[in-house]
């Protein structure tokens, strides 16, 4: 790997495993086999020392070879040295080790065996020092936060021998901010379900939030100290999305050069969060299926049937109930996956939310710019005035994009783009009370989801009140929508889109859609 972007991007990736992704095993096994994507290697090692310099954590390459017997002696003598891994100079020619310190102490090594010979490039030497760095910041922040040696991880097949726990006063998920009577009733069902294993689904709006629900239910779980590991389904092609959770064998497709190890064998005895599941393609449901029932799976390629032992959280923003009735998401993979729904409130739901979460979005910009700027209360209350559509994540965009133009250190209301009619995402949100047809977003009328009958996003429009669909909802959908609320009475239907009957029956003629008698 020469290309200077290249290396950028695979340090991004490395970096964000490590941090998102606990314990540190699972990040370090993760990380091993990202390098093998992106590296010519033939082995490999992580080593974290413990106390005497004794291994208190060691991850090999997941297709291990002879070399594995040799003895491996890594030298330090700066923060990061280049060091020898054995006495036979070809063996030496393929390989790169690396020892590396933290505060002059020696924390551990990293070894990679490469495909070839000669030693290695510039470059080359210069990724392995960055993810040498990486890894040593991770090692020493879980032992900051007394995040000692675990439990073996079970072996596929195995079930973790973890004793229920109830959640105590002492367990904190402090990355979910927010003081709203509506965040507080989702955070105290999260409480509930976290000391369960039942499946979870968690629907809301984009941005909402349902990673950090994610990781949330995991922490307050008797699976705390297993992997949490996360996949978001919707930006990989199906081979792609089969080799990531179930793993491959080697030559089990082109590139496919060494056995590798899928989300779900990674995840054994922790949780596994399928992010946007409801992108799964028709023909890769019935492959998940499987594995959600019986827990078992080949990896692509192989014949060799794996157990595991996964909590799976699916989460997801599209309307499945649609997407059943439409044929485009399958029944039963639904009825399994959404045993525990859990919906996420929109921002504009979560009453004086807004100025703490601006006020954490803000400290942590000025922590990573080295800035002092602060909100006027005049800024303050622009922003609790604003629906966000994009909800938390739109709200964070809009601190940084503000605090990174502002004129000087307080924010006053002023400078935000929505001031200057600069807002483009503004362009998302503008009333249309045009029932079929609006493809813009509206606000949310909780009242009218629980009543329609088709799960969070199921608003029923009307002349008087337009209200936010899913995102990505088409005319189509909303169509569908008011007539499973209607009785598929198409009379109805149309008092409940503003429109006339003979609107919504050549609309039904329009989209193919054929009138269920119920």
């Amino acid at each position: 790997m020469t290309n200077a972007d290249e290396r950028t991007r695979l340090l991004s990736e490395i970096a964000s495993d490590l941090i998102s992704l606990t314990p540190l095993e699972t990040a370090l096994k993760v990380v091993m086999n990202t390098l093998d994507r992106h590296l010519p290697m033939r082995d490999g090692v992580f080593v974290i020392y413990g106390a005497g310099r004794e291994p208190r954590l060691t991850v090999w390459h997941a297709d291990g070879h002879d070399v594995r017997s040799r003895s491996l002696t890594v030298e330090q003598s700066d923060a990061i040295d280049c060091a020898l891994a054995s006495g036979e100079p070809h063996f030496v020619k393929k390989t790169v080790a690396l020892g590396f310190k933290m505060k002059g102490e020696a924390i551990g090594a990293l070894w990679i065996d490469r495909t070839f010979q000669g030693r290695a490039v510039a470059g080359e030497m210069a990724l392995m020092k960055h993810i040498a760095k990486l890894i040593a910041k991770a090692s020493q922040r879980e032992l900051c936060s007394g995040g000692g040696s675990e439990p073996d991880e079970p072996q596929a097949g195995q079930i973790p021998k973890n004793k229920p726990r109830p959640h105590t006063q002492h367990d904190k998920i402090d990355w979910i901010v927010g003081d709203s009577l509506a965040i507080k009733k989702v955070l105290e069902t999260t409480k509930i379900v976290a000391a369960t294993n039942s499946p979870v689904l968690l629907r809301g709006e984009t941005g909402t939030g349902k990673e950090c629900f994610a990781r949330a239910i995991h922490a307050l779980s008797i699976r705390k100290s297993k992997p949490f590991i996360k996949l978001n389904c919707a930006v990989l092609s199906e081979t792609v999305l089969e080799s990531e959770l179930f793993g491959h064998e080697k030559g089990a497709f082109t590139g496919a050069l060494l056995q590798r190890a899928g989300r779900f064998e990674l995840a054994n005895g922790g949780t596994l969060l399928l992010d946007e599941i409801g992108d799964v393609s028709p023909q890769f449901q019935a492959k998940l299926l499987r594995v959600l029932q019986e827990g078992e799976f080949e990896r692509l390629g192989g014949t060799k049937t794996l157990k595991v032992d996964v909590r799976v959280i699916c989460a997801t923003n599209k309307n499945l109930e649609v997407a059943v009735l439409r044929g485009e998401f399958r029944a039963d993979l639904y009825y399994r996956i959404n045993v525990v729904p859990i919906i996420l409130p929109p921002l504009r739901q979560r009453d004086g939310d807004i100025s703490l979460l601006a006020q954490v979005f803000l400290e942590q910009f000025n922590k990573a710019n080295d800035r002092y700027s602060e909100f006027a209360p005049s800024a303050l209350d622009i922003l609790s005035k604003c629906a966000f559509p994009g909800n938390v994540r739109e709200l964070d965009n809009c601190v940084q994009r503000t605090a990174t133009l502002a004129s000087s250190n307080t924010i006053g209301s002023s400078d935000f783009a929505c001031q200057k009619n600069q807002c483009f995402s503004a362009l998302l949100w503008k009333t249309d009370v045009d029932g079929i047809g609006n493809e813009t977003m509206h606000t949310l009328n909780p009242r009218d989801t629980m009543s329609s009958g088709l799960g969070p996003y199921a608003g029923t429009p009307s002349s008087a009140t337009a209200t936010m669909e899913a995102p990505g909802f088409t005319e189509r959908d909303r169509l569908i929508n008011a007539m499973v609320k209607a009785g598929w009475v198409q009379a109805k239907a149309a008092r409940i889109l503003g429109k006339t009957p003979r609107q919504v029956g050549y609309a039904l003629r329009r989209f193919g859609i054929d009138v269920m008698k119920e």
